[in-house]
C-alpha cells in the first residue's frame, strides 16, 4: 500500500524533518521523507497494519512547531515538478527537547543546584550558564525586576511546571501550543485578575512567559519544580541569540523578533550560509524588501506597510517592478521630549494652546515625573510621548493597556497626513492632540490606547486603498514588529479584503 502524507513546513531548516525521519527508523515501517520548499512530504509504502503503527507514533512522539501549517493524505504528487531542497548540514542554536528527550536527559543528569535554590529562596538573583549564555534568575520580586528593568533588560518568566500554568495566567489551547512547540518560543500571557497584584512579575498584567529551551535550563527549572516553584523571573544579560517572540492570528503563527533556532541557516533563495537575522536583512537592504522576495514578488507590483516600534524607517511603501521601492507616507522621528511634543500640540492652532495648558492643569501629577528619554525613533518616540501624556511608563505599557479593553470597537483617534519639505508624514501631533481631548472627557485609558491601533488600521486602509487606485497591485505586505499587535492585524485583516495580505511566515517581522 502507497500513502503520501502532506506536512506544511513554513521552514527550510532540516531538524523537523530529522526528527520524522528518527521515528520512521523507530517504527520499522517503510517510508521516506522528502522536504521541499514550505512542505514535508512522508511517502509510505507497506502494509496498512504498519503504516497505522507509524501514524500511531508520529501522533504520540512528533512535537509541536511554530512553522506548521495543515497537513494530511493527497491522493498524488508530482514529483517531477519539484525539486527537493539539498541538506546543506548547517547547525542551528536548538535543543531538540522533545518528550523522550527530556526524559531522558533528567534521568540520566544529576546536577547539584542546592546553593542557587538556597539563593533566590533569599530572595537574591542566582547566575545560571546555559546554553545560550548567562541568564539571571530570582523569584518574582517588584524590587529587583525594577533594578533589571532601570538598567535596561526585559525580564521575563521561565515556566517551570507547565501543568500548573493556569494558575497564573487566562491562557488559550493556542498558547499552549506555541509555548510547547520543539522551538521554544516566548509567548505574551495575560495574568489572572487576582494575580502579579503587586506587579512583583511584570509592570503590567501581560509578560512574555517561555518553558525551558536547552539541557541547563531544563534540570535546573526541574530542581526548582522538585522544590514546589512554578515558575521564576529572569533576564538574560549575556546571551547569545534572542529568543524568538511569537504570536499568531487565525491563519499562521508570527515570528515577531528573535532569532535563537533560526540562525544561522542556509538561505536557498540567496545562495549562501546567513550566520544571524542581522546578516539576512542587511543583505536586502530593508525588511519590505526581504519580504518581497520571501513571497516571490520581485516583479510583481506590490503595497508595503512597514510600521516598526523602533526602526527610523517605517513607512507606507510601494514597489514597482524595474524602479525600485518608494516610500508613499513616512513615520516621522519625532524630538524625545516632552516640552517640544506639547510645544508641537500647541502650534496646531489656538485651541489646541488651550488644551494643552487645561490638560497639564486637569492632570499634573502626569508632568512631575521625569521623562525618559530613551533616544527612540519613529513608533516608539511617539507612543513614549504619549504614554507619558497618559500618566503611563513606556510604549510597551500603552500596548499591553489596549489589550484590556474587552470591547469590538472604540473611538476614532484622529491621524492625518501632513506634508513637510515635500514628503508625506503621519501628523503625531494629532495623534495625540485627539487622545488628550478624549481623555479630558472622561474616556478610560483602555478605550483610548485600543483606539490607537484601531484608528491606525483605518488610516493604513484608507490610504492602502488610495494609493490603490492607481497602482492596481493584487497584494499586501505587512511587517515590522506593530503588526505583532493582534488589535491592528486583526482589525486590517477585517477591513481590507479586497488585497490579497502577506504576512512572514518563516522569518522575523522585525529586527
Amino acid at each position: 500500500m502507497e500513502l503520501i502524507y502532506k506536512i506544511e513546513f513554513n521552514s527550510t531548516n532540516f531538524y523537523y524533518k530529522h526528527i520524522i525521519d528518527d521515528l520512521i527508523e523507530q517504527s520499522g515501517v517503510n517510508a521516506t521523507t522528502k522536504f521541499y520548499e514550505d512542505l514535508i512530504l512522508l511517502v509510505c509504502n507497506d502494509e496498512a497494519e504498519k503504516i497505522e503503527s507509524l501514524f500511531k507514533i508520529l501522533e504520540q512522539k512528533l512535537p509541536l512547531s511554530i512553522f506548521l501549517g495543515e497537513s494530511g493524505v493527497i491522493e498524488k504528487f508530482d514529483f517531477d515538478s519539484f525539486k527537493e531542497i539539498e541538506d546543506k548540514d548547517v547547525k542551528v542554536n536548538l535543543a531538540l527537547l522533545t518528550n523522550d528527550e527530556i526524559i531522558k536527559t533528567i534521568e540520566e543528569n544529576h546536577i547539584d543546584f542546592g546553593n542557587d535554590l538556597a539563593v533566590i529562596k533569599k530572595g537574591r538573583v542566582s547566575r545560571i550558564d546555559t546554553h545560550n549564555g548567562l541568564k539571571d534568575f530570582f523569584m518574582p520580586s517588584t524590587k529587583l525586576r525594577e533594578q533589571f528593568e532601570s538598567n535596561g533588560y526585559e525580564v521575563k518568566l521561565l515556566i517551570t511546571d507547565i501543568n500548573k500554568i493556569s494558575e497564573l495566567f487566562e491562557i488559550s489551547q493556542k498558547d499552549l501550543q506555541l509555548l510547547c512547540s520543539i522551538e521554544r518560543p516566548l509567548v505574551k500571557l495575560k495574568f489572572k485578575l487576582l494575580k502579579n497584584a503587586n506587579k512583583e512579575y511584570s509592570n503590567t498584567r501581560f509578560i512574555y512567559a517561555k518553558i525551558p529551551d536547552d539541557k541547563e535550563t531544563l534540570l535546573f527549572a526541574n530542581a526548582l519544580k522538585n522544590e514546589g516553584i512554578n515558575n521564576i523571573l529572569y533576564a538574560a544579560d549575556d546571551i547569545y541569540q534572542d529568543g524568538l517572540k511569537v504570536t499568531y492570528n487565525d491563519n499562521q503563527n508570527i515570528i515577531i523578533h528573535g532569532e535563537k533556532g533560526l540562525f544561522p541557516k542556509y538561505e536557498y533563495k540567496l545562495n549562501r550560509k546567513v550566520i544571524n537575522i542581522n546578516d539576512y536583512f542587511d543583505e536586502y537592504g530593508c525588511v519590505y524588501k526581504a519580504c518581497i522576495d520571501q513571497f516571490y514578488k520581485k516583479m510583481t507590483p506590490t503595497i508595503g506597510v512597514y510600521f516598526s516600534y523602533k526602526s527610523d524607517e517605517s513607512a507606507i511603501k510601494i514597489n514597482l517592478p524595474n524602479m525600485g521601492i518608494k516610500d508613499v507616507i513616512h513615520i516621522p522621528n519625532v524630538i524625545n521630549c516632552i516640552d517640544n511634543c506639547m510645544e508641537d500640540i500647541k502650534s496646531i492652532d489656538e485651541n489646541t494652546a488651550k488644551l494643552v495648558d487645561n490638560y497639564k492643569a486637569k492632570f499634573p501629577l502626569y508632568f512631575e515625573k521625569e521623562f525618559r528619554d530613551t533616544d527612540s525613533d519613529g513608533f516608539e518616540s511617539i507612543l513614549n510621548l504619549l504614554a507619558y501624556t497618559l500618566g503611563m511608563r513606556d510604549y510597551k505599557e500603552f500596548e499591553d493597556t489596549a489589550l484590556l479593553y474587552n470591547a469590538k470597537s472604540g473611538i476614532q483617534i484622529d491621524m492625518y497626513v501632513v506634508k513637510v519639505d515635500g514628503k508625506n508624514y503621519l501628523d503625531y501631533r494629532r495623534i495625540i492632540q485627539s487622545i488628550m481631548s478624549y481623555k479630558m472627557a472622561g474616556v478610560e485609558d483602555t478605550m483610548l490606547a485600543f483606539s490607537f491601533y484601531e484608528s491606525l488600521s483605518s488610516f493604513i486602509k484608507d490610504n492602502v486603498e488610495k494609493i490603490n487606485s492607481e497602482l492596481k497591485a493584487k497584494d499586501l505586505i505587512l511587517c515590522g514588529d506593530l503588526f505583532g499587535n493582534s488589535i491592528l492585524l486583526s482589525k486590517i485583516k477585517k477591513e481590507i479584503t479586497n488585497l490579497n495580505i502577506l504576512i512572514p511566515k518563516e522569518y522575523p517581522l522585525d529586527y
